[in-house]
């Protein structure tokens, strides 16, 4: 009786758009056999030739659109041919055919010709094609700042339920709502089905792919830059209690399975196409220095711009490491950054879980007091009595390698935002004061800043490259750990091999 009522209401409350919904169902129903519309982003200046590839092989994928319409009442949203378990479905063929890059290529595609991944928006009555190549200052030694027009409104709700992308809060099904226990807010991965309508979730049993759990994958609708090129999308551990952002055992192995999968897959499939402008994607994973979600996940995109930490100019200082294939270099970086090296990328996974366990180890304790009103930005409540561990590290693996390098950073996870003030200068003669960022992550964190603030952008354009450099390596200097616990890793890592 009680879902009778509930029935009752929502028919009651979306009558008034009766004749949108029965056209958009007699629509899709049509729309089935019919020949579908070309996507607009194959007409883009900046489309690629594998692009085009991937459109003649999965068209049918791309085509489907995740829902046929929304329904929209002050009282709730109601979606109208609802496809995204369908696309999630053909995606998970294309996976085992083919490969896990090959289908994330696939969905990318799919979620920009459905919306999800906005490729122009509206500033203030003017249309931004976010498809242009994103704006970047230079450092003197390769590093970036850049700005992303869609990010500044990640968190403007208003802005994208008119986009579509999410649903407003108040207007949420709460029965589909996930939180988990130890988080302060609903998990938006888990929960991504009802916030976001147009989101489609592909999920992989972990054990198929030599990963120690499983993983759900999905696109974020706000990338690392230009959305037709940087391909951002995320894996977030897919469990009924799933792990939080704490090390966890197998963090840097899985992070380096993923990367090589994505791209070997990638190879493979344009292997003999005579296709050589396809995408290498990176992996990252911020730990709890940078993130603001609970939930334990990892970030893979194609960089826009050479990350500056692979640079050749960068020294690599002690120590340095070397034991039959696998090498560790520290880099001359103003955060404590660590190489791995090794010709099998399974040896550059085991070290990286046990340079990241060693970290975490050495960091100060400190026992959770329910009376303390600790407020963190993640959202993680530890229970009364919890051992808090502070220490945590960045992640990045470059795609071009395929697990065979990777970047450690030890990090504090109470060291996060930069606040500079008005003392700080990147050029006092000239006046030129540093720029504050909050939530440095590992792009932050390996000389890649991306400036939401457009007024912050805008000052820092009319900078010299040595100015650019100093802003970074300031930034860097504000959230690096404790020197001593830097020494103490360094000494501990040492008998990390055998003498031989």
């Amino acid at each position: 009786m009680a879902n009778d009522a509930r029935i009752a209401k929502v028919v009651s409350d979306h009558l008034p758009n009766a004749e949108m919904i029965i056209r958009t169902l007699i629509k899709l129903q049509i729309n089935r056999s019919a020949k579908k519309d070309r996507p607009r982003y194959l007409d883009l200046a900046y489309i690629r030739e594998y692009q085009r590839h991937i459109f003649e092989k999965f068209g049918e994928v791309i085509t489907k659109p995740s829902i046929g319409d929304i329904s929209k009442t002050d009282d709730g949203w109601l979606i109208v041919g609802d496809t995204r378990n369908e696309i999630a479905n053909m995606i998970s063929v294309i996976i085992e055919r083919f490969g896990l890059g090959v289908g994330m290529l696939v969905l990318h595609a799919q979620q920009m010709n459905a919306g999800h991944i906005p490729l122009t928006i509206n500033i203030n009555g003017r249309a931004i094609d976010l498809t242009l190549p994103t704006q970047s200052l230079y450092g003197a030694r390769g590093e970036h700042v850049i700005n992303v027009p869609i990010r500044k409104f990640r968190s403007d709700n208003a802005k994208l339920a008119e986009l579509n992308i999410i649903k407003p809060p108040g207007l949420w099904d709460r029965s589909q709502i996930i939180q988990h226990k130890g988080d302060r807010f609903e998990c938006r991965y888990c929960s991504a089905g009802e916030m976001n309508p147009c989101e489609v979730v592909v999920n992989i049993q972990g054990s198929r792919f030599g990963l120690s759990r499983n993983y759900s994958f999905g696109f974020t609708f706000a990338p690392f830059g230009n959305p037709l090129k940087v391909i951002h999308f995320l894996a977030w551990d897919q469990a009924e209690k799933p792990l939080n952002m704490n090390r966890t055992p197998m963090t840097v192995s899985d992070l380096i399975v993923l990367t090589r999968l994505i791209n070997t897959a990638i190879r493979d499939f344009f292997t003999g196409t005579g296709i050589k402008d396809f995408p290498v994607i990176d992996g990252i994973s911020n730990g709890w220095a940078g993130n603001s979600i609970y939930h334990q996940h990892f970030q893979f995109f194609q960089p826009e711009f050479p990350t500056p930490i692979e640079s050749d100019n960068l020294v690599h200082r002690r120590p340095t490491l070397e034991r039959e294939d696998v090498k560790i270099h520290r880099l001359s970086w103003a955060l404590p950054v660590y190489k791995i090296i090794a010709d099998e990328s399974i040896n550059v996974g085991l070290v990286g879980n046990d340079l990241a366990g060693i970290w975490r180890l050495l960091s100060d304790v400190e026992i959770i007091n329910p009376e303390s009103n600790q407020d963190s930005p993640d959202g993680f409540e530890p229970e009364a009595g919890t051992e808090m561990r502070f220490h945590t590290q960045n992640l990045y693996v470059p795609g071009q390698y395929l697990g065979k390098i990777a970047y450690i950073l030890l990090r504090d996870r109470r060291l996060v935002d930069f606040k500079p003030g008005n003392k700080l200068f990147v050029d006092k003669r000239h006046a030129r004061k540093t720029q504050e960022k909050s939530n440095i992550g590992v792009l932050e964190a390996t000389g890649t800043m991306i400036a939401d603030d457009l007024a912050s952008f805008a000052e820092m354009s009319s900078w010299e490259s040595d100015e650019v450099t100093t802003q970074i390596e300031q930034m860097a200097q504000a959230v690096c750990p404790k020197e001593k616990k830097v020494d103490d890793f360094e000494k501990a890592i040492r008998g990390l091999f055998p003498p031989e």
